[in-house]
């Protein structure tokens, strides 16, 4: 996910002819502060097999999706607000503790830093 939000990425990257490297329908607004909420906020409420679905041939599916999700928990915390809350407060529940820890200091963060 982070290479394709990447400021940098966006900026300069280019069309590309091959179908295979073709940009993912989920993933063409991900340049914006909206649409990288709303990437982020899938990401979080995927299960193994939207994942799996989501990425197939993809080499982002190296990365587990629950890291995937640590990773989405980092952006919310970023550039959330007060409507992402839910999707982070259900991932507080998580099985893998490193994404409810994320969970709970992105929920914390949202908190204490208002958006403009």
């Amino acid at each position: 996910m982070s290479q394709e939000v990447c400021p940098w990425n966006v900026k300069f990257a280019g069309e590309l002819s091959e179908p295979a490297f073709a940009s993912r329908d989920m993933l063409l607004d991900a340049g914006s502060r909206e649409g990288t909420r709303a990437l982020a906020r899938e990401m979080l409420m995927m299960d193994a097999a939207d994942y799996a679905a989501a990425f197939k041939g993809s080499a982002i599916k190296r990365a587990k999706l629950w890291m995937q999700q640590r990773n989405a928990c980092v952006v919310l915390g970023n550039v959330g607000t007060g409507d992402d809350l839910a999707v982070l407060e259900a991932m507080r529940e998580h099985e893998h503790a490193v994404v409810r820890e994320h969970a709970a200091w992105a929920i914390a963060r949202i908190g204490r830093h208002p958006p403009p």
